[in-house]
């Protein structure tokens, strides 16, 4: 098809506008005849994902990777994406760049560098962008293809803009005649958290996937398969790759050069993608081995979900609006998906043994969560030939509750993204099965809180009837009208929150960082806080107790799927056991019956801290137990500063901290703050 023909524009025209709509991802834009009634999916039998040449299924580890795996291969090659692409030179053309840089609450290492991909002198290119911690240690590393050019997924004015072809779309600004302007800098980096995960000591390394496969139908003279040698023009062979083919393969380019950093731990790579690019990503897994762990978000069709069932985005559907993706032996086999030789269970179950994570959304039905959902627990087969367990359940999990051993799976709130909440839950899995750390309840599970404590709980009912409500003379008065707030800056400075009329509004900044620190320190005590939400930033704010547990502050009024994240949990812990959020712009008040977790003399767990909260004349939090914190984003390793490190230690020493009041991008107000210390 060339696009000088009038007919060709045209199709070409419709074919980018449903690029533009990362295929389809909401049900409102899929074909009036797709299909989301789950009774009408149908029934079908999978192929068996441990069958050799001779169907005979493998019944050990070495059956399966010198006879199956190369089998249940070669037909993901010869049906789905092509045939894998082989590897070429990979060289820096030019210097590495490296700068040090301040996101805010982290510092760490920008590394940017310009790989040649083969020997010759006009081989095709790549710019790679890669954020480190700064550590004398190696560090794992998460990789990801993006959308925009790596000027998308941060705001760092450092970081080079793409030269070449960029897909417009009117939801991202800054791309003006398919070319990034510094307009676009940031638009995506909800998708590429470079704090957070530097905070938690992971790299972070992306590419455009532009340069090796420009994503429209008549990208193929453009791509890197030319350079390769691979056909672009005409009529192609049947087994011939794709884009995903071509953008696995510079995944592994990526890989090549990453390994040889003195930085990155060459044994803690993960690959991970979302949509098209999570297709990419578990492809790039079955043909590259040395991925240690491989990451799907919300993958859909040709993905991680099954073909076979009717449900959402179809083969056939995908394969007409898409035909530069797969091999072109795929589309054959629309509307008799049932004959195609595998399913995509086969593609999942390369990444055996090796940690493998599924996740999905769900107001995404187009990218079919269940039927992502269930080639992962068809794909656990290949798991337990090497004693391992796959996911450990048949039973799709609820609304945003990780599940999963070898394969983790979730399922969140939302739609078609790639979002915060799936990055922790990657970071999580990944410290489990990689680095090696335990799950955070297993000390929990060893400890209570002990009786005296579960007993003070049990008689705190405040009276949240009438606002505000008079402090107790016991009471220690941290905001309230003619009363000098008891706060500090992070620093141990004076704050720069806006004091009006009794009243302190948190002031705003890039960083999230700018939280105020009480300069009462407590052990346990009853807490109450009324504050105002902002409908700016979602009114995300919260009370972070001795600076390790958080009690969220956030625009949940109305939210029916309530989750860990909303007004009324303890942040990573325990939803809220009601919705009792107000809306924005309304006085709401907490009150907290706080027991701090108990150490003996040598720091090891005594009993289990634990709370009880009111919120807006609602019981939200009834005995939830717990010890250390879980949030990758407590003050003490999110804006941390020698004031905090001294006032970490007097915790740590005494069991006395104090509480923050959050900054989160959101000027929430905060009135009548007290603590009441309990003997």
């Amino acid at each position: 098809m060339h696009s000088n023909s009038p007919v060709a524009a045209k199709i070409l025209q419709v074919l980018m506008i449903a690029m533009a709509l990362d295929s389809l991802p909401n049900a409102s834009s899929a074909p009036p005849e797709t299909n989301y009634d789950e009774s009408l999916a149908g029934s079908f039998v999978l192929p068996d994902v441990l069958a050799g040449p001779d169907e005979v299924p493998a019944s050990s580890k070495a059956e399966w990777e010198q006879t199956s795996r190369p089998h249940q291969f070669e037909r993901l090659e010869k049906y789905v994406y092509g045939r894998k692409l082989p590897p070429v030179p990979v060289a820096v053309v030019g210097v590495v760049e490296r700068a040090e840089v301040d996101l805010g609450s982290t510092k760490g290492v920008r590394v940017q560098a310009k790989l040649r991909l083969g020997k010759a002198a006009d081989a095709p290119t790549t710019s790679v962008l890669l954020y480190l911690p700064k550590t004398t240690e190696k560090v794992p590393v998460f990789l990801k293809l993006n959308f925009r050019g790596n000027q998308a997924e941060t705001d760092d004015p450092g970081v080079w803009l793409p030269t070449g072809w960029v897909p417009a779309d009117t939801r991202i600004k800054g791309i003006i005649d398919n070319r990034a302007t510094d307009a676009s800098r940031g638009s995506l980096q909800r998708r590429f958290p470079v704090a957070s995960m530097l905070g938690r000591g992971y790299g972070m390394a992306t590419a455009y996937c532009g340069d090796f496969f420009p994503d429209r139908p008549d990208g193929r003279p453009q791509s890197v398969l030319a350079a390769l040698g691979r056909p672009v023009n005409g009529e192609l062979p049947k087994d011939e790759p794709g884009a995903i083919g071509a953008w696995a393969w510079g995944l592994s380019r990526i890989l090549d050069w990453l390994v040889t950093l003195p930085e990155v731990d060459p044994n803690k790579v993960i690959v991970v993608g979302h949509s098209r690019l999570g297709k990419t990503a578990l492809w790039a897994g079955a043909c590259d081995q040395r991925f240690a762990m491989v990451v799907s978000n919300d993958s859909g069709c040709g993905g991680a979900a099954l073909f076979r069932r009717n449900f959402g985005e179809t083969l056939g559907v995908i394969t007409e609006r898409f035909p530069h993706w797969f091999c072109p032996r795929l589309a054959d086999y629309a509307d008799r998906e049932i004959e195609l030789p595998c399913d995509q269970h086969a593609l999942l179950a390369m990444a055996a043994p090796r940690p493998l994570y599924v996740a999905s959304a769900k107001e995404d039905r187009w990218a079919d969560p269940r039927g992502e959902f269930l080639a992962a627990v068809a794909a656990g087969r290949a798991w337990t030939l090497y004693g391992l367990t796959g996911l450990g359940t048949e039973a799709m999990p609820a609304i945003n509750t990780p599940i999963g051993e070898m394969i983790g799976y979730h399922i969140r709130n939302g739609s078609h993204d790639l979002l915060s909440y799936d990055w922790t839950q990657y970071a999580d899995f990944a410290d489990r099965t990689l680095l090696g750390k335990k799950r955070p309840d297993a000390a929990e599970a060893a400890v209570e809180p002990d009786a005296h404590s579960k007993q003070l709980l049990a008689a705190f009912r405040p009276d949240q009837s009438s606002l505000p409500v008079p402090a107790p003379p016991s009471a220690v008065i941290l905001v309230g009208s003619g009363v000098e707030p008891k706060f500090t800056s992070m620093a141990g400075g004076p704050i720069n929150w806006e004091v009006e009329e009794g009243t302190l509004v948190a002031t705003r900044t890039k960083s999230h960082a700018n939280h105020i620190v009480s300069s009462v320190m407590f052990e346990d005590a009853d807490i109450h806080a009324e504050f105002m939400i902002s409908p700016l930033a979602h009114g995300n704010s919260g009370l972070y107790i001795h600076g390790h547990y958080e009690m969220q502050i956030y625009d949940s009024f109305g939210v029916e799927n309530f989750t860990i994240q909303d007004e009324g949990s303890l942040y990573r812990f325990a939803k809220p056991l009601v919705n009792a959020a107000r809306p924005a712009g309304e006085w709401q008040v907490y009150d907290i019956r706080f027991i701090a977790p108990k150490r003996n003399a040598d720091g090891s767990l005594k009993s289990a801290g634990t709370l009880r909260a009111w919120l807006n004349g609602q019981l939200v939090q009834d005995g939830v137990t717990f010890t250390e914190p879980r949030s990758p984003y407590i003050p003490y390793k999110h804006g941390v500063t020698d004031y905090l490190r001294g006032v970490e230690q007097q915790l740590k020493a005494t069991g006395k901290g104090p509480l923050f009041l959050q900054d989160h991008g959101s000027p929430t107000r905060f009135r009548n703050v007290w603590i009441r210390p309990l003997p």
